[in-house]
C-alpha cells in the first residue's frame, strides 16, 4: 500500500507543477499604477500584479485619461467589490469602471510582437494599450441593458513602438455579484504568451476528456451490473466535475460555442459546485454506508439539494451570493468527510487507506477553491488536479478489484471444471442405473398391464356372461314349472333363454369391438341402454323406471362403464336383492354425467362386495370418477357414479 501513496504523492507533485504555468517573474509588482520590467527574464512571462490605477464609475478611453483623477489604486488581481476609498466609501459589486498600468518595458521588445493574456474578468472589457483598441470579452457598459457579459480568457497581440507603454481595461459588470478579475494578467512574447494559453487549453481539455472517459466507463459498468449503485454515482461526480472543467479556467465550452448564453453557462457552473457536493455525499454513502449517520445524511442531502434549486429558479445576481454562506456548509461537509474516511480506515475497510490518503487531495483542493473564489487566499482552481488525483486513486481500487474478481473467477472456473469432470462420471453412473431402473420399471409395467387386462377381461365376462346366465336361469326355472300343465308357455320360456343366448353372444362380440373403437358417440350406447332395459322387463317381470337426458359425446369405455354398471345393478337386484321394481336416471350435469339406479330390494345393513362391484368402482377410479353405494336392510340398493365427459 505504501508503494502506491508513493505513486500518487509524485503525480500530484508533477501535476501541481504542470498547473504551474506563471512565470518566476511574478515576485515583480507594480506601485501606483506603474511598473518597471526592464531586467524581467526574456524568456518568462510577467504576472502584471501589483496597484493599478482605478476610475471607478467611468469608462475612459486613453486620451480621456488625463482628464480625470483615479478613484483609488486596486491591487491586482482581485475583485473591486467592497473596495474601500476616499473616507470611507466603499465599492459596490455591479457597476464599471477603468483599470490603468503603465510599463516599462526593455528596449529589445520596442517594434516586436509582444502579447497580453486576460483571464476571466467580471464580466466584459474592452482593451486599449498605446492608445489603441486591440480587442474586447463581450461589450461593456453603464448598465444592465447596454453590456453584454462574457467569460473566457484571451491572448491581445500588439507591437510596442517605445520602451513605455500604456494598457487601459474598461470594464463593467451588472450581471455577477463581483466584479473584477482574479487571474493574473501576463506580459511577454507574443509566442510566449500564446503557447501559455495552448497549454492552458490543453490542460484543460486532457482534464475534460479524462473526466468525461471515467464518468462513461462507470456508467456503461453500471448498466451492465446494475447492482453496483457505487459505479453511477461515481459516473455522476465524474461527470459533474467534466461540465465544471468545461465552464472553468480556459472556458472550453465558450471556446466551442462563443454564442452560448452567459447566465445559462454560470448557472451550470454554480450548479456544478452544489450537485457536486449533492452527489458526492451519495458516492461516499454507497463506499462507506456504515461509516454514515442516517440524520446527517439526509439532511447534507436536503440543503445541497436546496441550494441547487436556488440556482436553476433564480438569476445570476441572486445566485451569485449564495457561495458566501455555503462556504460554512462545505468546510462541515469536509470536516465529516474526513471523519468518515477516517473511522473506515480505523475499522480497516478494504480500500480506506488509499482512499483516506488521496481524499486528503481532494478535500484540500476543494477547500482551496472555497477560500480562492471567496478571495480569502491568492491561489488558482485545484479542484480539478485534485479530483484526479481522486481519479487515480479509484482506478487503482477498481483494477484491484477486478483482479480479485478474475483470480476468483479463475478459482471457480478450476472448481466448476472439477464438478463437471465428478459430475459426468456420476451421470454415467446414474445413466447405467436409471436405464436399469427403466428396464425393471418396463418388465414391472408389463406384468401390471397384464394383470389389468386380465381383470379387465374378467369383469366382461362376469357383466356379460354372469347377466346372460342369470336371465336364462330365470327362464328355464319359469319353463321347468310350465312344461307340465302348461307346455306352450314352457317351450315360449325356453325359446327366451335361447334368444338370451344369442344377445350374450353378440354383448361379448360388441365388447371386443368395444376394445378396438374408441371414438366418442352418443346414440349407440344409448340405444344399448334402453334395449337392455327393455330385456330384462320383457324376461324377468321386473318394473325398470328410466329417465336419460344426454346429449354430449362419451367415450366408448365410458360407455361401456355405464352399460356395465347398469346391467351389475340390475342383475344384482334382481338375483340377491329380490328387487321388483327399479328407478334409473342418466343426466347431464355441467361437465359430468351423472349415472343413479336405485330398487326396493331386501337391502342389506353392510355391503360386501362382490367381484362385480369391485370391478366398478376400479373401472370408475380409472376414469377419475366418483362412486356411492348405499343400502339398508329392507330399504332397497343404490348406486350412483360421477363421471367426467373428459
Amino acid at each position: 500500500m505504501s508503494s502506491k501513496i508513493k505513486i500518487l504523492f509524485s503525480t500530484f507533485t508533477l501535476f501541481f507543477f504542470f498547473s504551474l504555468n506563471v512565470s518566476a517573474n511574478s515576485i515583480m509588482l507594480a506601485e501606483s499604477g506603474e511598473m518597471d520590467v526592464r531586467n524581467a527574464n526574456p524568456n518568462e512571462l510577467i504576472a502584471l500584479n501589483g496597484e493599478w490605477l482605478y476610475y471607478w464609475n467611468k469608462l475612459l478611453l486613453p486620451d480621456e485619461l488625463h482628464q480625470h483623477q483615479p478613484t483609488t489604486m486596486i491591487p491586482l488581481p482581485s475583485q473591486w467589490s467592497n473596495f474601500e476609498y476616499g473616507d470611507g466609501k466603499f465599492i459596490p459589486g455591479q457597476g464599471y469602471g477603468t483599470f490603468v498600468l503603465s510599463l516599462k518595458i526593455p528596449e529589445r521588445d520596442v517594434g516586436k510582437s509582444m502579447g497580453v493574456y486576460i483571464p476571466t474578468f467580471n464580466t466584459a472589457i474592452e482593451l486599449y494599450i498605446d492608445g489603441k483598441w486591440v480587442g474586447k470579452v463581450g461589450e461593456v457598459g453603464t448598465s444592465k441593458e447596454t453590456m453584454k457579459p462574457k467569460y473566457i480568457p484571451e491572448v491581445f497581440t500588439f507591437t510596442p513602438q517605445s520602451n513605455k507603454i500604456e494598457i487601459v481595461i474598461l470594464n463593467s459588470n451588472f450581471h455577477h455579484l463581483k466584479g473584477g478579475v482574479l487571474g493574473e494578467i501576463l506580459f511577454g512574447d507574443a509566442l510566449l504568451v500564446q503557447n501559455f494559453k495552448e497549454k492552458a487549453v490543453a490542460k484543460t481539455s486532457f482534464l475534460f476528456g479524462i473526466f468525461i472517459l471515467i464518468s462513461l466507463y462507470h456508467l456503461v459498468f453500471y448498466l451492465f451490473r446494475k447492482s453496483e449503485t457505487r459505479s453511477l454515482t461515481f459516473s455522476l461526480v465524474s461527470l459533474d466535475i467534466a461540465i465544471r472543467t468545461l465552464l472553468t479556467d480556459q472556458a472550453l465550452l465558450i471556446r466551442i460555442f462563443p454564442e452560448f448564453g452567459w447566465t445559462l453557462a454560470l448557472k451550470i457552473e454554480y450548479l456544478t459546485i452544489f450537485t457536486g457536493f449533492f452527489l458526492y455525499i451519495i458516492f461516499l454513502k454507497t463506499l462507506y454506508p456504515k461509516e454514515w449517520n442516517l440524520f446527517i445524511y439526509r439532511l447534507s442531502l436536503f440543503i445541497t439539494g436546496l441550494f441547487s434549486l436556488a440556482v436553476v429558479i433564480t438569476p445570476p445576481t441572486t445566485f451569485t451570493h449564495l457561495l458566501k454562506p455555503f462556504d460554512f456548509i462545505a468546510i462541515m461537509l469536509l470536516v465529516y468527510f474526513f471523519y468518515i474516511m477516517f473511522v473506515a480506515m480505523i475499522r480497516k475497510r478494504e480500500g480506506a487507506v488509499l482512499n483516506f490518503s488521496t481524499c486528503v487531495f481532494f478535500y484540500v483542493t476543494i477547500l482551496n477553491d472555497v477560500l480562492y473564489y471567496n478571495e480569502y487566499i491568492k491561489s488558482f482552481d485545484m479542484v480539478s488536479m485534485g479530483f484526479f488525483i481522486f481519479l487515480f486513486s479509484q482506478f487503482i481500487m477498481l483494477t484491484r478489484e477486478y483482479a480479485k474478481s478474475f483470480q476468483e473467477t479463475d478459482r471457480l472456473n478450476a472448481l466448476l471444471l472439477e464438478s463437471n469432470t465428478k459430475l459426468e462420471e456420476r451421470v454415467i453412473l446414474q445413466t447405467e442405473s436409471l436405464a436399469q431402473s427403466m428396464k425393471e420399471t418396463a418388465i414391472a409395467l408389463s406384468e401390471k398391464m397384464m394383470l389389468e387386462e386380465r381383470n379387465r377381461l374378467v369383469g366382461e365376462i362376469h357383466d356379460t356372461v354372469g347377466h346372460t346366465l342369470t336371465t336364462i336361469n330365470i327362464q328355464i326355472e319359469a319353463g321347468k314349472r310350465l312344461i307340465q300343465n302348461k307346455p306352450t308357455e314352457a317351450v315360449e320360456k325356453l325359446e327366451r333363454s335361447q334368444e338370451q343366448i344369442r344377445v350374450g353372444l353378440n354383448e361379448i362380440r360388441n365388447s371386443l369391438r368395444l376394445l378396438k373403437d374408441d371414438k366418442p358417440t352418443v346414440s349407440d350406447y344409448l340405444f344399448s341402454i334402453k334395449n337392455l332395459i327393455l330385456n330384462i322387463e320383457k324376461n324377468t317381470g321386473v318394473v325398470i323406471n328410466s329417465l336419460i337426458n344426454v346429449t354430449k359425446p362419451l367415450s366408448s369405455k365410458k360407455q361401456d362403464l355405464l352399460y356395465r354398471a347398469l346391467q351389475e345393478g340390475l342383475t344384482n337386484g334382481i338375483r340377491h336383492g329380490k328387487s321388483s321394481h327399479f328407478d334409473f336416471s342418466l343426466y347431464e350435469s355441467g361437465d359430468y354425467i351423472i349415472f343413479k339406479l336405485e330398487d326396493d330390494g331386501e337391502g342389506a345393513d353392510e355391503i360386501q362386495p362382490g367381484l362385480g362391484l369391485t370391478m366398478m368402482r376400479s373401472r370408475v377410479k380409472e376414469f377419475n370418477g366418483e362412486i356411492y353405494i348405499e343400502s339398508k336392510k329392507r330399504q332397497g340398493f343404490t348406486i350412483e357414479i360421477c363421471l367426467p365427459f373428459k
